[in-house]
């Protein structure tokens, strides 16, 4: 019987971690950064700050359950790691304003000043969209990319956390080019168009992505039907010369000669006026060795633009080839 009541005593005396203070403090404790004098309610409005900054609450640093009354934190403890990075957030902060700033030869009146809210803009890891996106896909591929962006549209759209325009998707489409996964960079230019339905350059960054990659891909057919396709949905304004100008000498640097030239044919046929796309033509035609046709392409250049100095080259050595 003697051990129940003392199981019992031992259960309803508040342990060390959860024992009642009060609050606020009538002192502060174990400040190493912020100076122990300041008044107590200006440093809970500081805390608050940071809170809203890093759009975490009080257990992201403290000791104490989200659950429990503030005076059951144990509000001096430096268990958790976060309280201690802070404190280095903190130095840094303050090295920012009070040594690199002041030494600027000038400065606005008042001076601009770096805060917490500068680089979290309300979320704990101060990462950009595309960071955060890619993370997601090397960790899960292109559906936990997808899912991270969903969700973090869902919470954040509007406001300061991320930017969800036009560019971020499209950053990342680029880096997973780089990886080597083409298909699933296409699946997000596309997805980049589909959130920006109005952005001509979400637009043009699929629209010139998947043209190239059908024509490297699978030959001249299919690179100009994937181009029709596309420029009907999107428009001829998705599809400027100059854009179509770019591909086709991409593709003649990775040796795609044919789809080259269909390519820049494409250009000629929506430019027809246009000199420099007959006078790119005209070299994919002399890359693929039809001197004939590239000698027309040139000449037509020329007669668009009389003063074309790269045609007239060309042609010489053409002629003389």
């Amino acid at each position: 019987m003697r051990r129940a009541w003392l199981i019992m005593l031992a259960a309803a005396w508040p342990s060390p971690a959860t024992a009642q203070r009060p609050w606020p403090p009538e002192r502060l404790e174990n400040l190493e950064v912020l100076p122990d004098t300041m008044p107590v309610r200006e440093l809970v409005t500081l805390m608050a700050g940071f809170t809203r900054a890093l759009g975490v609450r009080c257990t992201h640093c403290h000791v104490g359950e989200e659950s429990q009354p503030l005076s059951a934190y144990d509000f001096p403890s430096d268990e958790k790691p976060a309280k201690r990075k802070a404190r280095e957030m903190l130095r840094m902060v303050r090295a920012i304003n009070g040594q690199y700033l002041s030494g600027l030869e000038t400065r606005q009146d008042p001076p601009v000043e770096v805060q917490c809210i500068t680089c979290h803009r309300g979320i704990a890891a101060p990462r950009t969209l595309q960071e955060t996106l890619l993370l997601a896909y090397r960790a899960g591929g292109l559906d936990s990319t997808f899912a991270t962006y969903a969700t973090l549209r869902r919470q954040y759209f509007g406001g300061a956390a991320y930017d969800f325009g036009e560019v971020a998707l499209a950053d990342v489409a680029a880096a997973v080019t780089r990886s080597g996964n083409a298909g699933d960079a296409e699946r997000l230019y596309a997805a980049n168009v589909e959130h920006n339905p109005q952005s001509r350059f979400a637009q043009r960054q699929h629209g010139r992505f998947a043209v190239e990659r059908a024509f490297a891909d699978s030959g001249p057919a299919a690179g100009t039907a994937r181009y029709g396709a596309l420029r009907t949905v999107y428009g001829q304004e998705a599809f400027p010369e100059g854009l179509m100008n770019e591909l086709g000498y991409a593709l003649l640097r990775r040796a795609k000669r044919a789809e080259a030239v269909a390519a820049f044919t494409l250009n000629v046929d929506a430019f027809p006026r246009s000199a420099n796309a007959q006078d790119s033509l005209g070299e994919a035609y002399a890359a693929a060795g039809d001197t004939a046709r590239a000698i027309a392409s040139y000449e037509r250049s020329l007669e668009l633009d009389p003063d074309n100095a790269n045609a007239i080259r060309k042609l010489e050595a053409l002629r003389g080839r």
